[in-house]
């Protein structure tokens, strides 16, 4: 017996008195089977329960570029000092940063100073879980609480870091051995010798004075541009979730800000296949230009030549 489940009236076209052609021939054909037919029932729960749990997005990428791994090395010498942080998220993001510091500063002080920055970073990517590794064994022993911070400059560190981490939904801090944490050593010793033109596929920052010193707060008219430039409306959508209030500019904003991120407290441009540019507003590019084509070194390069040496 064959059950056929239709919602179609096929049985009462083939029982039809009145057939021909090719109607009378399927007729005559499937006469020789024994076929029930039977109304199409509805589909059964488990049926969409498994087609809405097969279809359904999964959170975990979100989760994901929430989660951040964090390598940060300090390095003080006789020629400067300075920092190197790594971070990579479970999306495959990777951020490098190399941080000159222009201040006297021990070598300590310089671990310090990577902890706090990567944290800042980390802060500013919005991330909720973040594990940080360090070579410094001085450094994670005494924000674990395993070793007590004698020296003044160290204590105030300490109390720094500890306010930062109160940021995050959790954190773990582990003491690597520097063989495997060579990148950042890289980065940091980068950052603490003379600096080459070679040097491109890295963040290069300068801190002009330590994280515990509390500066007077000025703007920087760099870091968001002029108020009616172009980099005004995304700064602010990204920093603080403004938007304009014509649609058409909301629409323009959000699709322009994908391609953007905030790193301390600075508007960067990324891509897949190059590193993150710091933005400029255009009296900045003017001056890059202009210093580029008949500053100092006098280059005197074509348009094309000088777009391509300012994107360094």
């Amino acid at each position: 017996t064959i059950v056929v489940r239709t919602d179609q009236p096929i049985k009462s076209l083939l029982v039809r008195p009145d057939m021909a052609g090719r109607m009378l021939k399927w007729s005559l054909e499937l006469s020789e089977f024994d076929i029930r037919y039977e109304s199409r029932k509805a589909l059964k729960a488990q049926v969409l329960a498994d087609f809405v749990a097969e279809m359904t997005c999964s959170p975990s990428s979100t989760d994901g570029a929430n989660k951040w791994t964090i390598f940060v090395d300090g390095a003080s010498n006789a020629t400067g000092a300075g920092a190197g942080i790594i971070l990579e998220n479970e999306e495959g993001i990777l951020i490098e940063v190399s941080l000159a510091l222009s201040f006297p500063t021990s070598n300590n002080q310089a671990e310090y100073e990577a902890f706090l920055a990567g944290l800042r970073l980390a802060e500013d990517l919005g991330a909720k879980e973040i594990k940080i590794y360090t070579d410094s064994q001085l450094v994670a022993s005494q924000v674990l609480g395993e070793y007590q911070a004698k020296n003044d400059n160290l204590s105030e560190y300490l109390a720094l870091v500890k306010e930062r981490i109160t940021k995050f939904d959790f954190t773990e801090i582990q003491h690597v051995p520097r063989e495997h944490n060579k990148r950042a050593d890289i980065l940091s010793k980068l950052a603490s010798t003379k600096r080459k033109n070679g040097n491109k596929s890295v963040i290069q920052e300068i801190l002009s004075h330590p994280s515990i010193q509390k500066p007077t707060r000025v703007l920087d008219i760099n870091a968001i541009g002029d108020a009616n430039g172009w980099m005004t409306p995304v700064y602010n959508y990204l920093a603080h979730g403004t938007l304009p209030n014509d649609e058409k500019e909301t629409a323009t904003v959000k699709q322009k800000a994908c391609s953007y991120t905030l790193l301390d407290n600075k508007l960067y441009r990324r891509g897949f296949s190059i590193p993150l540019l710091k933005c400029a507003d255009e009296a900045t590019a003017d001056y890059i230009l202009r210093e580029i084509h008949e500053g100092i070194n006098s280059q005197h390069l074509g348009g094309r030549s000088l777009a391509r040496k300012a994107l360094r």
